[in-house]
């Protein structure tokens, strides 16, 4: 009888901590599309510590990458409750609010701060409107990503440096359409084949952040660097609509302040990174000049092939462009 009595107490202060501890560590899941060596695994972990001290162990943040799918699986898993949070580029426009997405275009914005302006005041209120119908998330925070540059084998200053050189381009439809605007002979090559196809001289040029440039070693085949910086986009942070409602309003703030906070961190972070990348590669002999460039000169130059692509965005968001 004794041993029965302390195996049933024992049974039900173990059942107790067990109950305890699932009502008090709800898990915040958070899919991101980067690879673990990412600033963007530092921004994300900041968070996980941020909340987690902040709501005395109330949520557990789980941080998932990769290994759980693509960015179109992360997206469509916050959109279905599957993740709490999807942080993603540009897939979650494409799927559910197009008429926004117009920081992928070329030459648009001069700066990530122009580019943040799309995302602000009563564009932010529709696009979340939009977002929640039809994707039931909501952009709850941005964090930037480095922008785009030129790479090249010959130095390019100008547009008209571009003008029948061979260039790995995306297959994306609007940055073919600048960069063949500009003279360039755009080649859709995987992003894998790149090295190969600048060293064999399929082409002689590319463009892409400089952690990916250094990442595919293009610095080993491309000697200049144009700064040229002619896309500015964000990671999206992405919430599902019915975890932010269900949230008390002290747990909302907390964590939306969260996110606040190590967003700002995190541009600090991945900007000086890219400073430091960049200097590095010229005094380790790689690249020849990094090549300040006059970006009104650029977009002046590719603003042709822009406007057609302006027509499908929101009127708000043409209004916005328009009064830069």
């Amino acid at each position: 009888m004794r041993k029965s009595i302390i195996l049933f107490t024992t049974l039900f202060l173990l059942i107790g901590i067990f109950s305890t501890a699932t009502v008090f560590a709800e898990e915040i899941s958070v899919a991101i599309h980067a690879e673990r060596s990412h600033p963007l695994w530092e921004v994300a972990g900041r968070f996980k510590d941020t909340v987690e001290e902040q709501t005395d162990g109330e949520f557990n943040v789980v941080l998932l990458g990769l290994e759980v799918g693509g960015e179109r699986d992360h997206v469509e898993g916050a959109s279905m409750g599957e993740y709490t949070i999807a942080l993603g580029g540009s897939v979650p426009l494409d799927l559910y609010v197009p008429k926004f997405k117009a920081v992928d275009l070329p030459f648009l914005f001069e700066s990530t701060e122009e580019a943040r302006g799309v995302y602000e005041g009563e564009r932010l209120e529709l696009l979340n409107e939009n977002l929640i119908e039809s994707g039931n998330m909501r952009l709850i925070g941005l964090s930037p990503r480095t922008p785009r540059h030129l790479t090249s084998k010959e130095p390019v200053r100008k547009p008209e440096d571009v003008e029948g050189r061979g260039m790995r381009v995306p297959e994306i439809q609007p940055w073919i359409d600048v960069w063949s605007h500009l003279g360039a002979e755009p080649e859709p090559i995987p992003a894998g084949e790149m090295y190969l196809a600048i060293q064999t001289g399929v082409v002689s040029m590319q463009e892409n952040p400089v952690a990916f440039t250094m990442s595919q070693n293009i610095h080993e085949v491309n000697d200049y660097i144009t700064k040229t910086a002619h896309i500015h986009s964000f990671f999206h942070w992405l919430m599902n609509e019915d975890f932010y409602q269900s949230l008390s309003d002290e747990n909302r703030e907390i964590i939306l302040n969260a996110v606040d906070e190590v967003t700002a961190w995190g541009t600090d972070l991945v900007f000086s990174e890219e400073e430091e990348q960049m200097q590095g590669l010229v005094e380790d002999g790689y690249i020849k000049e990094i090549i300040e460039v006059d970006f009104d000169e650029w977009r002046e130059a590719a603003w042709p092939a822009i406007e057609p692509h302006l027509e499908e965005l929101h009127p708000q968001v043409i209004e916005y462009i328009n009064s830069l």
